[in-house]
């Protein structure tokens, strides 16, 4: 179920997004919020597994609109502001105890959000949209993005049912990418976002992000429940320090970015927190004092919650203004590309390690969806527990590795300032230094003649 929603949020983002900056935000959000309220529906009535998957797509559709609230933040709010709103910006989709929320929404929306009316009218402007590149992305996509997020658990990586797909997608993508280079008029992916080392290194930042945070809290379950042995209520209280410390540090940064204005400071401190915290889980046991696990969680939270803000912001200053909505959607893609990438980098080597670990010992194979159905007889054998740690270890070595690499990237590249001086500022500056010029030459004939005196 997990799956299935990333995968539809992943695909849907660019397309919610490039229909809204044609058709405007208020009727693309109400599109929105009908799906989420459907989807919501059909999860909640299921009764078979197929009809809850597909609830659970409809309800990933409506999480990639939220690319759209990210999008009128930044319509709305000065880009100084913006990494505050956007770390308060929270959405969770919970079957039917979202359904008066959704109609609150919805009668808000239609009632307080402003029509964007498009000049050309709707049907004019539906022919603005990049529909060849839509659809040549919606497929590619999934065909890319299907086997990381099903292989090695439905099937292994060398197979038919993983390869074929991983290939057509790879050239559905180039395809895609030849003609928003050369052949689109109004492209869905906007070249100008890619022209610079800052932008594309927030973009790779942002995808890392979103691949460690899923390896991180997927796999954290499997280290509080079948090394530490909690229960599953107890496991949901012991991720809190990267839930909480997450939103809590992106908005202590957008505080920071909007008094500083400066957003390379907090890009420097959050890569060497992030693979100081990552290298640090290496050193989790079952014996490890809970006030230190505490500690290093909550420094992978300040971690990720610093460096999102940081570098949507940055992909704000970056590009021009008519083009932040494309640019903060893409950072959104990102950061769901990588967390479905998250999901088949952390299954794919947990498993692999997982069993070398136990072939040493005389163990069978499992995967980590046979790992949580088994925790309660892996709680009571030592060497299942190892194999778990040893695993978890590889995992926490990659994405530090990962996180190193990428971070070192961004903090070689020039970050531009928050806001640029304005012209009034530049002028209100003149004018000072002309008055404190100007009071100077006054008070030199006093001073001379004082000294005459």
């Amino acid at each position: 179920m997990g799956t299935i929603y990333y995968l539809s949020a992943t695909i849907f983002q660019q397309p919610v997004a490039e229909i809204s900056h044609v058709i405007g935000r208020k009727p693309a959000f109400l599109l929105v919020l009908t799906f989420a309220a459907v989807g919501t529906i059909i999860a909640g009535t299921a009764s078979s597994i197929p009809v809850l998957l597909t609830g659970r797509a409809f309800q990933g559709f409506a999480s990639a609109g939220s690319v759209l609230s990210a999008i009128i933040l930044t319509d709305l709010v000065p880009i100084e502001d913006r990494a505050i709103w956007l770390a308060i910006q929270n959405a969770r989709v919970l079957f039917f105890m979202n359904l008066p929320l959704l109609v609150i929404s919805a009668i808000g929306l239609a009632c307080l959000l402003g029509f964007d009316r498009p000049e050309l009218g709707i049907r004019k402007s539906l022919k603005r949209v990049d529909w060849i590149g839509i659809g040549i992305f919606i497929p590619s996509a999934l065909s890319f993005l299907s086997p990381f997020v099903m292989a090695p658990t439905l099937f292994p990586w060398i197979s038919v049912q993983a390869l074929v797909p991983l290939v057509s997608g790879v050239i559905g993508l180039a395809t895609l990418a030849m003609h928003q280079r050369f052949f689109a008029k109004r492209p869905m992916f906007r070249p100008e976002i890619f022209n610079k080392h800052v932008t594309v290194s927030a973009i790779l930042g942002l995808t890392v992000c979103g691949i460690c945070l899923n390896v991180l809290l997927f796999h954290l379950v499997l280290f509080w429940e079948g090394v530490r042995g909690y229960s599953k209520m107890e496991t949901s209280v012991a991720v809190l320090p990267e839930t909480v410390s997450i939103p809590i540090a992106a908005l202590v940064c957008g505080l920071l970015m909007r008094r500083t204005n400066r957003i390379r400071e907090a890009v420097w401190v959050g890569w060497p927190l992030a693979v100081l915290s990552l290298g640090l889980l290496w050193f989790m046991d079952d014996n490890t004092p809970m006030p230190w696990l505490v500690i290093i969680n909550c420094g992978v939270g300040l971690a990720a919650g610093t460096l999102m803000a940081a570098l949507n912001v940055a992909l704000l200053a970056a590009t021009k203004k008519e083009l932040n909505g494309h640019a903060i959607a893409m950072g959104l893609q990102a950061r769901s590309a990588g967390m479905c990438l998250g999901i088949a980098i952390g299954t794919t080597v947990f498993s692999y390690t997982m069993n070398q670990r136990l072939q040493k010992v005389g163990g069978g194979e499992m995967n980590s969806e046979e790992i949580l159905r088994m925790i309660e007889e892996i709680k009571r054998d030592p060497n299942c527990r190892e194999a778990i740690i040893d695993a978890l270890r590889v995992l926490w070595g990659i994405c530090c590795v990962l996180s190193g690499l990428v971070g070192l990237y961004n903090c070689v590249c020039k970050f531009p300032l928050l806001r640029l001086p304005s012209a009034e500022d530049s002028d209100t500056r003149t004018l000072v230094a002309k008055g404190q010029e100007k009071k100077s030459a006054n008070s030199s004939p006093n001073l001379s003649r004082n000294c005459k005196v």
